[in-house]
């Protein structure tokens, strides 16, 4: 090296470089060493210790806050990802803010994702093949938002490996220049260099896959995240911000004044029946798939929406139908399902880059599961509860059965659900041109409406924070507020802060906890775990499996068995979710703030009577009550495809 720059500088330049670069390396590793020797001393504070202060308000504080306060700056309707997220922006920035959510947290859409933080590669394909600047700037925005997502929810955010297997030479130096332009598209925000396996390796790396097919394998990197966990974690942080943010409090009606503006809304409680006016500078609808159930009650003079025909008389939980002609929601149905673990690695995910009918499909593992989907089935309603079907059920096996070696069994789905895919179209456009395909949003849409009533559609989880971010400039300027910076992307959620990827570790020395154990706690509450973890060592019944509850006593023999252990959902689990994450329902517990029923959803039909009993003792509910919740908890995780 030095011998080619002799040609063009002197020696003695060379050899002073030479020395001067050796001197400099001699630094370098010094500074090295001596960081080295301060990293591994011990901390002083712990993120465990001390245990985290938490006084959230109670579910009557917050009803109260909503009945007394004369006017909100703002009031959001939804609570999830998008609702929720448009909450703690605006409340960071000092709006005075109400969010209400008819039913649950992440109850619809926003539990049943692809729990995937990701860009996607399907729309960097199509950006390139149709050379369109809006694919792009889709992918370009969601590379950087998954980013945000992992620095500000470090213990449910995690950055996941996913191969791609090639079975054509041809496609080996494609899928290379598609991963490589994936890195470079995320500029600063790329999570890892994608990179290629052999055969072999690949081969090695995933066992189920027929060798005998494979050409290579390419590996690129995403985010992978629990979604309904995430939701309620933002409700949280934006209740710990002061918003006054409520599940299970319904719009009946919009408030309209003399000149048809939108002045708030009429919402009721779904526990008590008791209704509030609750008014406000500006409304938001962020309501999702059920957007147009909002934008009825806005077009309508009265506030009201339009007369619903009558559900069936046999109507279920799986049929019921929420919107029947739907004007800005384009829906259709993904469904996924849930496999045992040694269908995919425990570490990278695959993808299935062209299925038979050209979609794209995913295998991932997810909570100790494999997670696979999606399919895309256009709808003409929108379900209050979709369901999977079982022909979607079985396409899902039959494209997986085309890369995996054993025989891919029915039995062996533990779960499988249906998620609304809210594609929108702009209500104004459809006004005027009648409404083709060709006017379908790809993106997230945000628009207000002649009422001044502010609507967000669309969009993906990805995409959340800078859709919430767009929806609260928009309210700034409609209300006219002076606010300070939106900082959600630096701000920690609840459980992110102080957060440490040995948060596990320290938890298990602690508290003398199993490994499963800490990692499950460490990795779904963050640094908010040590609550659980003391309420194990109040009460050792709050170790037990949450199937336990009321069971306390039973003798081993013939109730307790390996089995019963396999999950590491417990009643101190339960405690802790319905005093710091307003669970109000058994589904809450078993389908949202833990995962149970997604992950296995015949185990979690075991743990219904135990879930219910713990929480009709730490919410005084009567018998009529407890058996209410047994019966609804019951016939809706039967949806779930057992």
């Amino acid at each position: 090296m030095f011998a080619r720059g002799g040609k063009l500088f002197p020696k003695t330049v060379a050899l002073t470089g030479t020395l001067g670069g050796a001197l400099a390396v001699h630094q370098y590793m010094d500074a090295r060493k001596q960081r080295a020797s301060l990293s591994n001393e011990v901390p002083v504070v712990s993120p465990i210790d001390p245990r985290p202060s938490v006084n959230l308000p109670t579910r009557e504080d917050l009803l109260s806050n909503l009945q007394k306060t004369d006017k909100f700056d703002v009031l959001i309707i939804g609570g999830g990802a998008s609702g929720a997220g448009s909450a703690l922006d605006a409340a960071t920035r000092g709006l005075n803010v109400a969010c209400v959510e008819a039913s649950d947290f992440a109850s619809g859409t926003s539990s049943k994702s692809t729990k995937m933080a990701h860009g996607g590669v399907r729309y960097l394909e199509k950006a390139v093949f149709e050379l369109s600047r809006a694919q792009l700037d889709l992918v370009i925005e969601a590379l950087n938002e998954r980013g945000h997502m992992l620095e500000t929810a470090p213990h449910l955010c995690k950055v996941l490996p996913i191969m791609i297997p090639v079975y054509s030479y041809w496609q080996v130096p494609y899928f290379f220049a598609g991963c490589k332009l994936y890195d470079w598209f995320a500029g600063k925000q790329n999570l890892r260099s994608s990179y290629l396996l052999s055969k072999t390796y690949a081969s090695e790396l995933a066992p189920m896959l027929d060798e005998s097919k494979l050409k290579a394998g390419l590996v690129y990197h995403d985010g992978s995240f629990n979604d309904s966990r995430m939701n309620a974690t933002l409700a949280i942080s934006a209740i710990e911000h002061g918003a006054t943010v409520l599940n299970y409090v319904k719009v009946t009606q919009l408030l309209k004044d003399s000149t048809n503006k939108v002045q708030g809304a009429i919402v009721e409680d779904q526990e008590t029946g008791k209704q509030y006016q609750v008014t406000a500078k500006v409304t938001v609808n962020a309501t999702g798939p059920y957007s147009d159930l909002i934008l009825q009650m806005d077009n309508n003079k009265s506030g009201l929406p339009d007369p619903q025909p009558p559900q069936p008389a046999n109507v279920s939980i799986g049929t019921q139908v929420a919107v029947n002609k739907p004007n800005m929601v384009v829906p259709s149905a993904g469904v996924h399902i849930i496999l045992p673990s040694y269908y995919c690695p425990k570490t990278v995910g695959l993808l299935d880059v062209k299925t038979a009918d050209g979609r794209v499909m995913f295998f991932l593992p997810w909570q100790g599961k494999v997670l696979a989907g999606t399919t895309d089935i256009p709808l003409k309603t929108v379900p209050q509860n979709p369901t999977a079907a079982e022909a979607d059920i079985q396409d899902i096996l039959r494209e997986l059965q085309h890369y995996i070696k054993f025989p891919v069994r029915r039995e062996d789905v533990l779960s499988a659900w249906a998620g609304i895919r809210p594609l929108v179209m702009d209500p104004r456009k459809r006004k005027e041109t009648g409404g083709g395909t060709e006017d379908l949003v790809r993106n997230h849409l945000i628009f207000t409406s002649d009422t001044g009533l502010i609507t967000l559609a669309g969009g993906k989880w990805t995409t959340y924070r800078e859709m919430a971010e767009q929806t609260v400039d928009e309210v700034v300027k409609q209300g006219g507020f002076s606010v300070k910076p939106c900082i959600t992307k630096k701000i920690k959620l609840a459980g992110g802060e102080n957060w440490t990827p040995n948060l596990s570790a320290l938890l298990a020395q602690q508290y003398g906890l199993s490994q499963v154990m800490s990692q499950h706690l460490s990795n779904n509450y963050g640094t908010r775990a040590p609550l659980i973890c003391e309420l194990f060592k109040e009460d050792e019944r709050n170790q037990l499996p949450v199937a336990f509850g009321g069971r306390e006593n039973v003798t081993v023999l013939h109730h307790v068995n390996f089995d019963s252990f396999r999950y590491p959902f417990t009643i101190g689990e339960l405690i802790y979710s319905i005093h710091n994450e307003y669970s109000r329902k058994a589904t809450d517990f078993l389908m949202r703030r833990t995962r149970f029923a997604f992950l296995d959803a015949a185990k979690a039909l075991s743990a219904v009577e135990g879930t219910v009993k713990i929480m009709g003792d730490e919410l005084n509910w009567d018998s009529a009550k407890r058996q209410q919740e047994i019966e609804e908890c019951t016939e809706f995780i039967k949806t779930f495809g057992v």
